[in-house]
């Protein structure tokens, strides 16, 4: 779990770092989502160390909840939308590509349905058990949760690289993580899962830009 705000900037810090290493080893245009994708992460943790700031403090209420909704964005609008196709984009076989592609359209509903939610029924964070907690009193039904992990953990289980397919099983490993505590709220325990994760894009990256052309 991301047990504080020192926790969270660490992994925003290295994140970030490997999101910068990637995207200078990305060797064409539809590497580029994939190589942003530490860089999310980043985002990510970025916005939880500040949340562990600014919740302390009641007149950082306001601050609180505008971090804590953009967190739900990034995690339930953007992140179904950007893994299909990033996977999609990074896929060499047309055939798998294909077949990857067809996820888009799950991460797309689910981020519509997730952005109309998040209007209706802003998140909040709250700290509990050293870690933060994401509530909004409107929890998603279990064939929802289904489409998300779909979307968002099957283009990179499906891929023909192994250190995408070792992506996609430390993002799955993370949902699960994140879908057992569900019942205690959207626990956040996400830190450690996208420090792992993007070791494993730096490595595919690393791959890629040592293949001579």
């Amino acid at each position: 779990m991301c047990f504080s705000a020192t926790a969270s900037f660490t992994a925003a810090s290295f994140a970030a770092t490997a999101g910068l290493f990637t995207l200078s080893r990305a060797t064409n245009a539809r590497e580029l989502p994939l190589a942003g994708v530490p860089l999310l992460f980043g985002a990510q943790q970025a916005i939880e160390g500040a949340l562990w700031l600014a919740l302390p403090h009641p007149g950082d209420a306001r601050l609180a909840l505008i971090l804590a909704n953009g967190f739900a964005l990034i995690a339930l609008v953007l992140w179904p939308l950007c893994a299909p196709a990033a996977a999609a984009l990074a896929e060499d076989d047309a055939r798998r590509r294909a077949l990857i592609m067809w996820l888009f359209p799950l991460g797309a509903a689910f981020a519509l349905y997730s952005g109309i939610d998040i209007a209706g029924h802003p998140y909040r964070a709250v700290m509990a058990a050293h870690s933060l907690c994401y509530i909004n009193n409107s929890p998603y039904p279990p064939f929802a949760i289904a489409v998300y992990v779909l979307a968002t953990c099957g283009g990179f289980l499906l891929s023909t690289h192994r250190a995408l397919r070792t992506f996609g099983l430390i993002v799955t490993a993370g949902l699960a993580v994140s879908i057992t505590f569900f019942v205690i709220d959207l626990v956040s325990v996400w830190c450690f899962f996208a420090a792992a994760a993007s070791v494993a894009l730096l490595f595919h990256f690393h791959q890629r830009a040592s293949v001579p052309a």
